[in-house]
């Protein structure tokens, strides 16, 4: 399959499939970064009663990462099994993809732990010659070493998440446990880089076409919109605007995760049905 082919059945299975949506949006929205709260203001919480106020909304908020870890996580595995039917010309509830990722989800935990401990473990042994010159006041050295490391720190994170990407799917697709999932995407990845760089291509393609698709479809509305706060004022002109915006919002983004898992999926089953 063309990178070309590959975006078109992913759009295809976006539109066409929107049982998937609700997980795709989820994987969407997890592919859009990650945000982190600072904390503040701790000598504060030392005084008196706060504390238990404190700690009531540091449990919770604990409450809500872990659940937001497990829904994407859920959503990852439904949305693989729905892409691999739609491309057998099957189709997936959303019952079933609860049933689907909820069984995968620790699998698939387990294996983006062990890519971010790859990842985060070799970037320290890769940087750790230029942090030396650093410390050693050294720049000529620094410079030497830096370049290189920068490409191969690139091209080993992008070999990193290559693996991750196909073993989730052989995980998902067959019954595999974590390592043995990673074992044999080692193993499949192996002569096949310029497969998994098209698709890495393909689901960036395939983000760009959706977001320029998106901004065509809802500028005018954005304008429109613009237009009317000056006359209606912007608490009407919210009021109007939210119930168009935020359902497209998550169309938009639905279709964004679509595409993205699509890739991966398609190309790791288009090799594996030869």
């Amino acid at each position: 399959m063309s990178i070309v082919e590959i975006i078109k059945q992913g759009l295809h299975i976006a539109r066409t499939h929107k049982s998937l949506w609700l997980f795709a949006f989820v994987v969407g929205l997890g592919t859009g970064g990650s945000g982190g709260a600072g904390s503040g203001g701790g000598g504060q919480a030392a005084g008196g009663g706060r504390g238990f106020p404190v700690a009531v909304i540091l449990l919770a908020g604990l409450i809500v990462l872990l659940s937001a870890i497990v829904i994407k996580f859920v959503s990852e595995g439904a949305l693989i099994e729905g892409v691999t039917r739609a491309h057998r010309q099957g189709s997936l509830t959303v019952r079933e993809g609860f049933r689907v990722g909820w069984a995968n989800w620790g699998v698939l935990f387990r294996i983006s732990a062990i890519y971010f401990a790859a990842a985060f473990g070799s970037l320290i042994v890769l940087w750790a010659p230029c942090v030396i010159a650093i410390r050693l006041g050294n720049h000529t050295a620094f410079t030497l070493v830096a370049i290189p490391t920068a490409i191969v720190t690139a091209l080993w994170t992008l070999t990193l998440y290559m693996l991750q990407a196909f073993a989730s799917r052989i995980a998902v697709l067959e019954n595999r446990h974590a390592l043995d999932a990673i074992r044999k995407a080692r193993l499949f990845l192996h002569g096949r880089m310029l497969h998994a760089l098209k698709l890495t291509v393909a689901a960036f393609v395939g983000t760009l076409v959706v977001v320029f698709a998106g901004i065509v479809a809802l500028a005018p509305v954005a304008l429109l919109l613009v237009a009317a706060a000056k006359l209606l004022g912007g608490a009407l002109t919210l009021a109007i605007g939210l119930p168009i915006l935020v359902p497209a919002a998550f169309v938009l983004i639905a279709f964004i995760g679509t595409v993205q898992s699509a890739a991966w999926t398609l190309g790791y089953l288009t090799q594996t049905e030869r």
